[in-house]
């Protein structure tokens, strides 16, 4: 095989072709990698975002949960209940200090000391 100049010619052009492939394709690699890398980072930050609503979420939900269970009407009308039998208690109780007062007439009989 003769080593002509055509022909080291050609194998100059075959080594330049693929040292310029080899540089696009690095350059290419570079690229992807970074933009794997920003991908990346967006995704782990829609993941924070979605840990966080799923927790403001389960919150809320366990609060309309706790506040459904206060104003059950079984729940209110249990309430209204104690209110009326605590009204009535009050009421008796006034009546029964009214009477023991009128009774009392606010007049206290001197004290004498016991010798």
């Amino acid at each position: 095989m003769e080593l002509t100049t055509e022909f080291l010619f050609q194998i100059g052009a075959v080594i330049a072709s693929l040292a310029g492939a080899w540089a696009l394709v690095k350059n290419q690699v570079s690229n992807l990698y970074k933009l794997q890398r920003e991908l990346k980072n967006s995704i782990d930050e829609l993941y924070i975002r979605t840990d966080t609503n799923d927790n403001s979420v389960a919150v809320l939900k366990n609060q309309v949960t706790v506040m459904k269970d206060i104003l059950s009407p079984d729940n209110l009308a249990a309430e209204h209940r104690r209110r009326g039998y605590n009204d009535r208690a009050v009421e008796q109780l006034q009546f029964q200090i009214d009477k023991l007062n009128s009774m009392h007439n606010g007049k206290h009989p001197p004290v004498s000391p016991k010798p």
